[in-house]
């Protein structure tokens, strides 16, 4: 059986908060953009696969290949994105054996997810390729539908909103074809979080709601976790703070519920941001240090490093400058060693006013 793996949850797609407030850094949501894992749900034409496999010995190829890809949807759920990325390789690797093109193609999809949470867009754009070319000569309209969905978010990434927006409608018409309401909710996800990433907040929640609706009537318990965690961006970012926070609580009930470490991080960032909008600097603090010990736990460095930041800035505020200065000189660090420009330069602003003595206000 194959099985969906979550969608782009490490970067900003699936997006936390779209526009934080100066001096402060956003981490991606769990990317929102961050997840659809479903391991029951059957691709179609997969029934009759699956039912010999239920029969074959445990050493037969197709069996292990479908262990270990039930491994590496659980890795990646949990954030360990090195190791899913080894163990998707591993499948990828049987199932060519096998000459499964329906599970090449989607190994392909899977690996190109991880590529896409640990921010490798040009990896994941070549391996979604592959996977979109597999799905094509297929002819399955809702392979096709999820390929596009994920190469549609690689450019929205990169800010191409006009090549994202047409290939999640290009995806959402495929999966109108084929009914598959999993992939109509995915289409609609994604086409609301273009609106929002262009600033057009009315039409998100317009297509949030209708993929809130269809992931309810689905029981798709992780995808609605994403959509709920996104309104509340977008209430976040049209200053509805008190909104906000009512959808954050709801998507990290979710989250902590189907057991996402990473998603239940990125949650408390976002809720941690929240908070310093309602001036709750003290409830923010204690947020941003249960998200750390979210995201330390699954080695997401570049999360923590923005953390950190978020974190100084709140001490420096409080006239807690020895605190502050310790925070941005540890995100500084952080920032460094994983290539985050950004991090680095918010870590460098604060250490300067630190030393210069032009604080942030108290």
């Amino acid at each position: 059986m194959y099985c969906r793996s979550y969608h782009f949850s490490y970067l900003a797609a699936i997006s936390i908060v779209l526009s934080p407030a100066i001096g402060v850094l956003a981490i991606s949501d769990a990317l929102a953009v961050d997840s659809i894992i479903n391991p029951g749900r059957v691709q179609p034409g997969d029934s009759l696969r699956d039912s010999f496999a239920s029969r074959a010995p445990e050493t037969d190829p197709k069996t292990q290949a479908d262990q270990l890809f039930q491994k590496g949807v659980g890795q990646h759920r949990q954030g360990l994105f090195r190791e899913a990325l080894q163990t998707f390789e591993q499948v990828l690797a049987i199932r060519k054996q096998l000459g499964d093109k329906p599970g090449i193609g989607e190994t392909l999809n899977n690996i190109g997810e991880v590529y896409g949470e640990t921010a490798s867009q040009s990896k994941a754009l070549e391996v979604l390729r592959q996977a979109l070319a597999i799905h094509r000569e297929i002819g399955e309209p809702a392979r096709i539908a999820r390929t596009l969905n994920l190469i549609g978010f690689v450019n929205r990434v990169a800010d191409k909103f006009s090549e994202a927006m047409k290939l999640h409608q290009e995806a959402l018409e495929l999966a109108k074809t084929a009914n598959n309401q999993i992939e109509m909710g995915e289409s609609f996800h994604n086409i609301a979080a273009v609106y929002a990433e262009q600033g057009n907040y009315a039409k998100a929640i317009e297509f949030y709601q209708q993929a809130r609706t269809i992931r309810t009537q689905e029981g798709d318990r992780r995808d609605l976790g994403r959509t709920l965690n996104n309104i509340g961006g977008v209430y976040y970012n049209i200053g509805d703070f008190k909104r906000a926070m009512e959808f954050y609580q709801q998507a990290l009930a979710i989250r902590r519920e189907i057991a996402d470490r990473a998603g239940v991080g990125r949650l408390l960032n976002n809720m941690a941001l929240t908070y310093r909008k309602l001036g709750n600097d003290t409830q923010a603090l204690i947020y941003f240090q249960q998200a750390m010990i979210m995201l330390e736990a699954i080695g997401d460095k570049i999360s923590v490093g923005r953390l950190l930041n978020n974190m100084g800035t709140i001490y420096e505020s409080l006239g807690q400058y020895a605190k502050a200065l310790e925070s941005y000189e540890r995100a500084l660090k952080i920032a460094r060693e994983g290539g985050d420009k950004a991090g680095e330069t918010t870590a460098m602003e604060g250490i300067r006013r630190l030393s210069s003595g032009q604080t942030l206000p108290q």
